[in-house]
């Protein structure tokens, strides 16, 4: 009889361990080759109901070849028992920091996909050429809450911050800049900190700007515009039979924010700079506010419109 309970509790003891075992944080996608899942960011929005989350995995290259980052297949996926499912998300964005690693190097996958919050939803990286999962909970899930992001009105303010983080936006030195045909806005910044001891994936902050104003191209004597001053430039009349030139919104194209992830006690202010080529703003208008910065996080639940002058 003895015998026979010292053998139900091996079995249940060997039950449990399988049981607790812990999830895999890394698979081999080639001989010395590892494709690991480094750090998960959940970003909840309690007011729409959704969940972002952003990851960061590394690819080390422990063999003695270059590896191909074009070799590497995976997906994002959810996976329900046995079976993998697609996932229809909200938004999703992914890219690789270097396309190849040479002998002794790693590289790093940056992605993000935002779904509808649900309580049973297990998603992670599944490599296609490996038929394995990788799930983002195999690693500690950190967690951003909507409520505890600041929106403000201020050119200079802390957008978040907790034991892990500090964002910062500084839009306090906004100038506008015209010359050689091209509409310049510099002097926004955006401080990005991380706190602890730990390398941390950075939900980025992405900044859009828009120039209400007028296409130089579309105008009369437009090559002699172009090389005006922006003195001379904002002096011209551009009214027809006086009738008021007709503006258009431009997208301004944008350079040199977005940041992927941060080192331990690592802290980085991004420069962030907006030009229009062929576009001017309308200098005419009695107010001017036709240049507009939206910084925007549809995960943060973050939005703030910031007016540049000119």
């Amino acid at each position: 009889m003895k015998k026979l309970i010292s053998f139900f509790i091996s079995l249940a003891m060997a039950f449990s361990l399988v049981g607790c075992s812990p999830k895999k944080t890394s698979i081999p996608v080639a001989e010395d080759v590892d494709f690991k899942l480094v750090d998960v960011l959940a970003v909840e929005n309690e007011n729409v109901n959704t969940a972002y989350y952003y990851f960061l995995a590394s690819v080390e290259n422990n063999s003695d070849k270059v590896y191909h980052m074009s070799n590497l297949s995976y997906k994002l996926m959810a996976k329900s028992g046995s079976e993998y499912k697609s996932i229809n998300p909200i938004d999703q964005f992914k890219t690789i920091i270097s396309n190849d690693v040479i002998s002794g190097m790693s590289t790093y996958i940056y992605g993000y996909i935002g779904v509808p919050k649900t309580s049973d939803r297990n998603i992670g990286l599944y490599v296609e050429g490996q038929d394995e999962f990788i799930s983002f909970d195999s690693v500690k899930i950190r967690n951003i809450k909507d409520e505890n992001v600041k929106n403000s009105s201020e050119s200079k303010f802390i957008v978040y911050s907790d034991e892990f983080y500090e964002f910062e936006v500084d839009a306090s030195n906004l100038s506008y800049h015209y010359a050689n045909g091209k509409s310049s806005v510099e002097g926004l910044k955006i401080n990005y900190k991380n706190k602890s001891d730990k390398f941390l994936v950075v939900p980025f902050l992405s900044p859009v700007c828009t120039i209400d104003g007028l296409k130089i191209s579309s105008l009369t004597d437009a090559d002699k515009l172009k090389t005006m001053s922006q003195e001379e430039i904002s002096k011209q009349n551009f009214s027809q039979n006086d009738m008021e030139a007709k503006t258009e919104s431009f997208k301004a194209e944008t350079y040199g924010y977005q940041l992927f992830y941060l080192d331990a006690q690592q802290e980085l202010s991004v420069n962030v700079l907006f030009e229009a080529e062929d576009v001017i703003p309308d200098f005419s208008a009695k107010q001017k506010n036709g240049i507009t910065i939206s910084i925007n996080s549809p995960a943060l639940g973050y939005r703030q419109n910031i007016k540049v002058p000119y």
